[in-house]
C-alpha cells in the first residue's frame, strides 16, 4: 500500500516520533483522546499500514504532545490510537483535518464500524521519565459507574493513584475522564505501561488495587473492560 506521507518528510519521523510519543508533563488543558478501530481480520495488516500513515501525519500536527497507535494483544484485527493534544483547540482542529478524514476514507471499505473517537480530560496522570522499554506491558481499561455512584468512585481511587504510579515497573500510569460529550462524566480511562508482565501481576495482586476492585464491583454500569495491548512498530 502506498504511504500517504510523502517521501519528502520520511527522514524527519523517527525524530519527530521520540519527541511526540511521550510528553513528560501534560499541561492541565491537555485533551486525552482514544480512537478505537475494529476491521474485518483478514485486513489487519492493511489496517496496521493505515494507522501507521496516520500516526506519522498526526505528529506533525501543531498543538499535539502525544500520539501512538496499540494492537490488542491476542486480537490483531483490533487498535487504538492514544494522542494527547494541549488543548480542546488544537483536537478539533485535528479532528477536522486531513490525517482524520483520509483514515477514515481508507478504513471504510474494511473496518466493522467507524472509527469511535473518545475525548477525556486528566483525572491522575503520573510524570513520564522516559518512553516504555522493549518489552513493556500495555494496558487500557474502559470503566463507567452509574452517575449518583461517582463520588465515591473518585474516593476509592485516591489510594490507587500515587500507590500504582510508585509501583516498582511502573512506567505509565494515568486515569482520565470524558467530559466532552452530555452525560459521560461517569466514564473512565485506565491506561497503564509496566516493564514486565510480571510488575503488571504483581500491581493487580497489591493491596491497594485488590480494594479498589472489590469497592469498585458494585459501583459498575458495565463490566470492568481491561484489555492488553502491543505497539505498533
Amino acid at each position: 500500500m502506498k504511504s500517504w506521507i510523502g517521501a519528502l518528510f520520511g527522514a524527519l519521523v523517527p525524530c519527530v516520533a521520540a519527541a511526540a510519543a511521550f510528553a513528560a508533563s501534560p499541561p492541565p488543558s491537555a485533551v486525552y483522546v482514544t480512537t478505537f478501530v475494529e476491521v474485518i481480520p483478514g485486513s489487519a495488516n492493511a489496517a496496521a499500514a493505515d494507522l501507521r500513515d496516520y500516526r506519522a501525519a498526526t505528529r506533525r500536527e501543531p498543538g499535539l504532545l502525544e500520539s501512538d497507535v496499540y494492537q490488542e494483544a491476542g486480537w490483531p484485527s483490533r487498535y487504538f490510537a492514544n494522542e494527547v493534544w494541549q488543548d480542546m483547540a488544537a483536537y478539533d482542529a485535528h479532528r477536522n483535518g486531513a490525517a482524520r478524514s483520509t483514515l477514515a476514507d481508507r478504513l471504510k471499505p474494511i473496518e466493522f464500524g467507524p472509527p469511535d473517537a473518545r475525548a477525556h480530560y486528566a483525572h491522575f496522570v503520573s510524570e513520564k521519565t522516559a518512553a516504555p522499554a522493549a518489552g513493556s506491558i500495555f494496558v487500557l481499561s474502559h470503566l463507567d459507574v452509574t452517575p449518583s455512584q461517582v463520588p465515591t468512585l473518585l474516593e476509592l481511587m485516591k489510594p490507587l493513584t500515587e500507590k500504582s504510579a510508585n509501583e516498582p515497573g511502573a512506567e505509565i500510569y494515568e486515569i482520565v475522564r470524558q467530559g466532552n460529550m452530555p452525560n459521560t462524566g461517569n466514564h473512565f480511562r485506565l491506561f497503564e505501561v509496566w516493564s514486565s508482565e510480571k510488575a503488571w501481576e504483581d500491581h493487580n495482586m497489591a493491596a491497594h488495587t485488590q480494594a479498589f476492585r472489590t469497592g469498585l464491583a458494585p459501583l459498575l454500569g458495565t463490566p470492568y473492560d481491561q484489555r492488553k495491548y502491543v505497539r505498533l512498530n
